[in-house]
C-alpha cells in the first residue's frame, strides 16, 4: 500500500516534494526490514532460553552430539561434529518443523548486541523433513529427527544457543533447548572433585578444584574478561558461576582450594525400567492397560538419613529402549502413563516437590511438579513417557529459591557419583558477546 503511496506521489500533478518522497520512502523501507526479519527479533522477548515445551503434543526430545546418545548438546565450531536433534510428535495430522537458533551468554541472557547475520551462517532457518511414524504401538506419533549444523545454516561463533523448533512460523513454538557450541583455542580447564574444605559441609557437599590455563593466548584482563561456570550432572537450577581466581601465576588461573566452589553432592539416581510392558521389572509395582499403558512405580521412600550406598546410574539421563520384539526403538516403542509415589505425613505449604531429570528437560518445571493427596499422605506425578530406562531424584524447591534442593528427600553423601561440566568463556574488551573457549568434564568418582 504504501508503495502505491510512494508511485502515486511521484506521478501525480501536485508539487514533487523530495522531502515528503525521501520521508515515505524511508517509512518503506524500514517496513519491509521489519517484515523480513520480524520472526527472528519479536521472540526475543516472548519465552526464556531454557529447556521448554511449548507444544503439549510434543515429547521425548534428545539433543546430543551425533554418535554418542548419552552425550551433552556441544560440539566444536567449524567442525564436522554436528548435534542430532530427535523427538516425538504425538498431535493429529501433518507438521512442518522448523528450526532455528539464537545467540545467548554466558548466564544464558539473550546476546543483545549483535543480531542474526552475526552469528549465523547461511539461511536463518532449516526445515525438518526427515521423519518416521509410529508402528504397532498403542499410541500413534511421528519421529522427527534433524542435524546441527546442516548444510543451509551454520554458528559463525561459538558461544551459547538456543535452539528453537517451530511449526510453519516461529509464533507457534514446539520447544526450545539449550546447546553449546565451543571454539577451538590453547585454553585448558582441570580439575578434581574432593570433599568441601568447609568443616561444616565436609560429608555432604563436593568441592570442584580446578585450574584454568590459558597457554598463551591473550587476555587483557583477566578478572573481567575469563567467566568460568561449572555445571552438575546436566541440571540447570543449580549452575554455579565461579568468581575470581583465587591465584594468577602468569596465563594460569587456580581456583583450587575454593571453599564456594562446592556442590550438594546429593545421591545416586534413582532409576525405572520399562523396557518391557510384558514384564515387571525390579522398581515397577505394575503394569496394565486402560485406554493408555500405565505403569506403577513401587512406591519410593526418603532417604534422607539413609547410609549411602552406590548403585550405578546414568546421572540422571534416560535412554530409549523397546524390547518387546521391536527392531526400531525410535518408532516401535510405545508410550505409557508413569505413575510416581512419594509418601509423605503432610501438605508443604513452603515450597514444591519436583521430579528432574532429563525426563523434565533438567529444568525444575511444571510438567515435574507433584501434587499432594490427601487421601493416600503423599505426593504423586503422572507423566506420559516413551518406553525406555530412566533416571531421576526428587527436589524440594522452596518459594523464591531458584535451585532444588535434593537433600531433603535423597540425602547428601561426599562419596555420590557426580558429573560436572567446567564451562570457561572469554568476553574480549570491545567485544558484543561472551565466546566459548573451553569446555570439560570431571567425574568425582
Amino acid at each position: 500500500m504504501l508503495q502505491h503511496i510512494l508511485i502515486k506521489h511521484q506521478h501525480s500533478n501536485t508539487k514533487y516534494n523530495p522531502r515528503v518522497f525521501f520521508l515515505l520512502s524511508s517509512i518503506f523501507y524500514l517496513l519491509s526490514l521489519s517484515i523480513l526479519f520480524f520472526p527472528f527479533t519479536v521472540c526475543a522477548e516472548d519465552f526464556p532460553n531454557t529447556n521448554a515445551i511449548y507444544d503439549p503434543g510434543i515429547r521425548t526430545i534428545q539433543v546430543y552430539k551425533t554418535g554418542f546418545e548419552m552425550s551433552a548438546p556441544i560440539i566444536q565450531l567449524n567442525t564436522d561434529e554436528k548435534l542430532t536433534i530427535s523427538f516425538d510428535d504425538l498431535g493429529t495430522g501433518i507438521k512442518r518443523f522448523k528450526y532455528t537458533i539464537r545467540h545467548c551468554e554466558s548466564d544464558w541472557s539473550t546476546s543483545t548486541g549483535i543480531d542474526a547475520i552475526d552469528y549465523i551462517n547461511g539461511f536463518r532457518e532449516e526445515n525438518i523433513d526427515q521423519f518416521e511414524y509410529s508402528y504397532n504401538t498403542t499410541v500413534k506419533y511421528t519421529h522427527f529427527t534433524a542435524a546441527f549444523p546442516s548444510a543451509n545454516m551454520q554458528p559463525r561463533i561459538s558461544g551459547n544457543y538456543l535452539l528453537i523448533v517451530y511449526e510453519d512460523d516461529i509464533s507457534v513454538i514446539a520447544f526450545t533447548w539449550r546447546i553449546m557450541v565451543v571454539e577451538s583455542s590453547p585454553v585448558v580447564a582441570t580439575g578434581t572433585v574432593v570433599q568441601s574444605s568447609r568443616m561444616e559441609d565436609h560429608l555432604t557437599h563436593q568441592q570442584v578444584d580446578l585450574v584454568v590455563k590459558l597457554n598463551g593466548m591473550n587476555v587483557l584482563d583477566i578478572t573481567r574478561e575469563i567467566k568460568v561456570v561449572i555445571q552438575q550432572n546436566g541440571r540447570w537450577d543449580n549452575i554455579l558461576r565461579v568468581g575470581k581466581p583465587r591465584f594468577i601465576r602468569g596465563d594460569e588461573l587456580d581456583y583450587r582450594y575454593d571453599e564456594s566452589i562446592a556442590f550438594e553432592a546429593g545421591n545416586q539416581y534413582r532409576s525405572f525400567d520399562f523396557k518391557s510392558l510384558l514384564y515387571q521389572s525390579e522398581r515397577i509395582s505394575k503394569i496394565r492397560f486402560d485406554t493408555a499403558n500405565q505403569v506403577f512405580l513401587v512406591n519410593d521412600l526418603p532417604r534422607t538419613f539413609r547410609q549411602y550406598v552406590f548403585e550405578k546410574d546414568l546421572n540422571g539421563k534416560f535412554y530409549i529402549k523397546n524390547e518387546d520384539h521391536a527392531e526400531n526403538s525410535n518408532t516401535e516403542a510405545d508410550y505409557a502413563w508413569v505413575h510416581f509415589f512419594l509418601p509423605y505425613p503432610a501438605l508443604l505449604t513452603t515450597g514444591q516437590f519436583n521430579v528432574i531429570g532429563e525426563l523434565t528437560q533438567w529444568e525444575l518445571n511444571e510438567a515435574g511438579r507433584m501434587t499432594f493427596n490427601f487421601d493416600r499422605k503423599g505426593y504423586e506425578l503422572s507423566l506420559f513417557l516413551k518406553q525406555g530406562y530412566y533416571n531421576y531424584l526428587y527436589a524440594f524447591k522452596e518459594k523464591n529459591k531458584p535451585y532444588g534442593d535434593v537433600a531433603f528427600i535423597e540425602g547428601n553423601h561426599w562419596e555420590t557419583e557426580n558429573e560436572y561440566a567446567i564451562f570457561v568463556y572469554f568476553h574480549e574488551t570491545g567485544s558484543l558477546y561472551d565466546r566459548l573457549i573451553a569446555v570439560n568434564f570431571i567425574n568425582s568418582n
